[in-house]
């Protein structure tokens, strides 16, 4: 009887883990920053000033983010079905961080984009009248993106934490 060669024989698992915790975690931590201290600082600026840096902040972030999210989206997908069954569980904690950081990410792009876009392509001399406004929204509703953040990941955390796979540890 021939003999069968594993097509894996490293076992990617922890690795795979690694990667989605690190990449989720610093998400959530850089989302945190973001509400707990860098935003904060910058009200406390002069209108000017404050337009001077939103805007550039805001065209760079708007292109870097989204690629992040989707990054930690997938590797929340692919840890769910590394954890399966989804049905109870660790997968099911899995899951469930993937569910809120999907939904996090249509908050994201229906709530949030539109006022960063607007913030992204005003003029910084000249901005218009109605973005401290718009940049005080913008804070509110990234608050509620933090805690669904914050969420996902530590439904992630436990979920691996619980598995078969860290019990055997």
């Amino acid at each position: 009887m021939p003999q069968t060669i594993p097509l894996h024989p490293i076992d990617m698992s922890i690795p795979y883990d690694m990667l989605t915790v690190t990449v989720t975690g610093m998400m959530a931590g850089s989302e945190f920053a973001v509400a707990a201290f860098f935003h904060p600082q910058l009200r406390r600026l002069n209108d000017a000033a404050h337009a001077h840096a939103s805007a550039p902040l805001a065209r760079h972030l708007g292109k870097v983010m989204p690629l992040w999210y989707a990054f930690a989206l997938v590797l929340l997908c692919g840890a769910a079905y590394q954890h399966r069954p989804v049905s109870t569980g660790s997968g099911l904690l899995i899951l469930s961080a993937v569910v809120i950081w999907a939904l996090t990410i249509v908050f994201t792009v229906t709530m949030l984009v539109p006022i960063n876009n607007r913030i992204a392509r005003m003029n910084p001399s000249e901005p218009y009248g109605e973005w401290l406004e718009d940049r005080i929204l913008w804070d509110r509703r990234h608050q509620i993106r933090v805690v669904l953040l914050t969420t996902a990941f530590l439904l992630l955390l436990t979920g691996l934490f619980t598995s078969p796979a860290a019990r055997a540890f």
